[in-house]
Formats: C-alpha cells, structure tokens, sequence
C-alpha cells in the first residue's frame, strides 16, 4: 500500500516515538479516516464525530481512574473527549450534542459521594426534558454486599431518562472486583459509541489494549477484596481512653500473614465471622493508622466502640466496633485492603495541613510516620479535637515524641468540654487563619478525616470563612477557591 519512501519514513518516525506518543498517533488516524471524502477510493463514508465527555462521582478514587481509562480508548477511536468530576457541574451546563458518560460511585447505603451532592440535588430539581437529545451511559462501581446496590448510580440514570436524555447502552454495575471486568465494558462502549455515529466501528485490537492501559494502580485478588481477604494475628490491643472518658477507642495491632501491600490513607475492610454477624455481613472500613514503612507486616487500626439505646432501654453497641473491641492478643482477624486513590499522602517536599477529630486521627497517624522514615522535608501541621485533654488525647505521647524530633512541626487541639463554652476544632483552625492561608499560599495540601455530618460541613465553611476574611472575597469567591483546592486534589477528605 506504501511507497519505498513513504514506508521508510515512517519505520523512522515510529522508531522515534514513546509509548504515549504512539497512543496519540492511533488517534490520530483513526480521526483522520473519519474525515475521509466518500468519493475516495477508501469508500469509507465522510464521519464527524461529535466530542464526548465522561464525569465521574468518586469518593476513594476509583470512578476518576476508570474515567481516564475510558477517555484514552475513546481518544484512541478518533473522538474529542474530556473528563471532568461532577464537584460543580450544573445541569444547565450539560450539553446534548456532546456524548456524555457517568461513571458513579456509590457510598454507604445507597448514597452519592459527598462532593456529588450538590449535583444530584440540582438533577432531582431540574424541570423534565431539560436533557432532550442527550445520549449517554453510566456506570456504576459499588458493593452487592449492601443492601442497595450502586444505589448513586441507578438514581443518576432515572433522572436523566426523566430529562430527556437518552441511554445508548444498558447502564452496567460493577462489583468490587470491577478492576477485573472494565475491560470489555470500555470496547462496548467505544462500539456503542460508533454504532451510534455511523462510524467505523473496527477499533485495532492493539490499539485498544494500549488505551486501556490503567492510569492509577488498582490492586486485585487475595486482599484487596470483600470477595478474597486474607487473615491477620492480633499482636496488641489497648484502649487509649483514661479513667472518666465517656468512650472507649481502641489501638488494634494486626500481624498479616500475608504479605499485603498498602499506603497511606488505605482502609481496611473487617469481615465477620458468620457466628458474629447476626445477619449483618456488609464489611466495615476502618482508616489504616499504620505506616506500610514504619511498620512492616502490621496494619493498626483506631476504633472506637459505638453505643446507642436498645429497644428495651439499655446500652447497645455497634456490631463490627464491640467484635474488635472484643479480641485479644493472639486472636485471628479476617480482612482486605480497601484502596483509596484520592486520599493519599502528597509528595515528601509538600507541606501538609491535618485536620482529623476523634478517631479522624488515624490516617494521619500513618502519615507522619511515613514521613518521619522516609525523611520529608515538607511541614506537618495538625489540628485534632475530643472532649477532654486528659482522657481522649489520643497518642498524646505518639505527638509530643514527633514535636520533640520535628517529624511534627505545629499541633492544634480542642477539648470541647475543658471550658464552660464549648470548643471545636474549626475554631481553632479560625484562631490560625493567617498562618493556614499563608500555607496554603505557599503549596500546602489540607486533609480532613472524620465525620461527615456535621463535623465536615462545619470544617468546609470556617474554611470558607478563612479565605474570605484573609483574602478580601466574598462568600460566593472563597466558595470558590475551596473548591478549586478540591479540584486540584489540594483538598483532600476521607469521611464517613
């Protein structure tokens, strides 16, 4: 088909191009193709392919990894395409001329992803047939071991069918094995994509696996799921609550006898013994408050017991809580990894801002750590909340060891019940709004872990408040820029 010259020039070029570079290439020409005159002898028909855009609702990180999966094989078919979170998307701004993708993962029972909310609360209140036109597809990651199944994402493609929009393939549900099945579901949604365009729908094989190829690390098999985990040894286990606490919150040391891998803002999900579940089966998550380095073949976790009122009045306890706080020394513990690509520990040159109340201090616990063996030189700055300093002051002497060493550089604390007026943690980060905006000016990376409900949406708006009283903004502009530093993975939250 080639002339000399031609096939010579281009064995040179590919000679000379890297891995992405050809990846772009086949895009490229598959684009190329598209736009072929149908009097040509290629007979192939004049194609313009509309652009495509796929957003995604993560809480761990999971949808935003799959998204850029789908994006490099949509490219690579010879499409425009863009991903984008749905943090600050508006209905209003979807486009029906666009082919659109969801890719939505499901928290809790049922439930959206926190940064989401504002977005599934503006599709619920939008007016019917605003979407006329729409085509799209969703895809939901979530867990069958709850009760409602990628609940987020079913929700997500009722309201858009009430739009207007229309679906151009089946909606598809992934479990937590999804990393194993993502594969064929991309190739059908690149066919679909192209059945629907009249476009050529023959996607070289190479090509695709190329743009498959994942973008972050998703660990599978024994250990990093509900359906294979693994087993651990109890080593240690105290209750870090002195005497007149009115909790008890537990240091939970686990010996792996496999040789499982995580890092730092990693959960761990705990399995029942069916004797112990009482029906209840779903696995819990509890932050990982070890250091992978620090800490080699353990996992620690940091639990505190939860109580309520039984029926006949008396004191209950959370299932999964009262079992692990219930083990001793020696006994075994089943469990997996549970991957969190968002929360993660930034780069050792990067200052860090820690914002954890109760039991929100375990990751961070990890993090300094870490950063402790791996000697970073960025600052650590954390600010930790309870109700009485001589009782809930969880690893207190952990704390005043790194202060001492300077892997700590600045601690904040709220003992919300040591005074007559109660004081929390966002009353202390409003007590250091200079010196937090100076930080974050200069690069820092916020974290948050702990509660959603109110604790989370209380932190968000001292934030907000801070920005816009260091800033000079309104209330509208340093709403804004916080999300900006969410956005820009600058603000980082593990809550629940």
């Amino acid at each position: 088909m080639l002339i000399k010259n031609q096939q010579k020039l281009l064995e040179q070029l590919l000679s000379s191009v890297n891995h992405e570079q050809k990846i772009w290439l086949a895009g490229y020409m598959q684009g190329q193709i598209g736009t072929v005159n149908a009097n040509t002898p290629t007979g192939i028909p004049n194609i313009e392919k509309p652009p495509a855009i796929i957003y995604f609702a993560t809480e761990t990180g999971n949808a935003k990894g799959l998204s850029l999966q789908v994006m490099k094989a949509i490219k690579a078919a010879g499409y425009k395409v863009k991903t984008s979170a749905v943090n600050r998307l508006k209905v209003k701004d979807i486009k029906p001329d666009t082919m659109t993708i969801f890719i939505v993962s499901t928290h809790g029972e049922g439930d959206p992803p926190e940064s989401a909310l504002p977005f599934f609360e503006d599709l619920q209140n939008a007016g019917d047939g605003q979407l006329n036109g729409l085509n799209y597809a969703v895809a939901g990651l979530g867990d069958t071991s709850y009760e409602i199944f990628c609940g987020a994402a079913t929700k997500m493609d009722k309201e858009l069918q009430r739009l207007g929009g229309k679906s151009f393939q089946a909606p598809l549900l992934f479990d937590v094995d999804y990393a194993t099945h993502t594969s064929a579901w991309i190739a059908q949604t690149v066919k679909s994509i192209n059945d629907l365009v009249g476009a050529n729908t023959s996607v070289a094989e190479e090509t695709l696996s190329l743009a498959l190829e994942e973008e972050l690390i998703v660990r599978t098999g024994k250990g990093y799921t509900r359906l294979e985990p693994v087993k651990g040894v109890v080593k240690h286990i105290v209750c870090l609550n002195d005497i007149d606490s009115t909790r008890q919150t537990f240091h939970i040391e686990i010996e792996c006898e496999d040789d499982i891998i995580y890092t730092c803002g990693d959960a761990a999900g705990i399995m029942l013994p069916d004797k112990d579940h009482n029906g209840d089966n779903t696995p819990r998550l509890y932050s990982i408050s070890s250091s992978p380095s620090y800490h080699e073949g353990e996992i620690h976790l940091t639990v505190v017991l939860a109580t309520h009122e039984n029926e006949e009045g008396g004191m209950g306890y959370g299932t999964y809580s009262k079992y692990l706080a219930d083990r001793q020394e020696g006994d075994e513990i089943e469990f997996y990894i549970h991957q969190n690509q968002i929360f993660n520990l930034a780069a050792d040159n990067k200052d860090i801002i820690m914002i954890g109340p109760g039991t929100g201090i375990a990751p961070f616990r990890s993090f300094i750590y870490e950063r402790s063996e791996r000697g970073a030189v960025g600052r650590n700055w954390l600010f930790f909340g309870a109700q009485h300093m001589h009782c809930d002051f969880l690893y207190q002497t952990e704390w005043q060891e790194h202060l001492a060493t300077e892997t700590l550089h600045k601690i904040d604390l709220a003992f919300s019940r040591d005074q007559t007026h109660k004081v929390y943690v966002q009353d202390r980060l409003k007590e250091k709004a200079k010196d937090i905006v100076e930080w974050i000016d200069n690069g820092a990376i916020l974290y948050l872990c702990g509660s959603r409900d109110p604790m989370s949406k209380d932190i968000d708006q001292a934030l907000i408040d801070i920005i816009a009283a260091q800033k000079s903004l309104s209330p509208e502009e340093a709403t804004n820029f916080v999300a900006d530093l969410e956005e820009n993975d600058r603000y980082l939250k593990d809550v629940y």
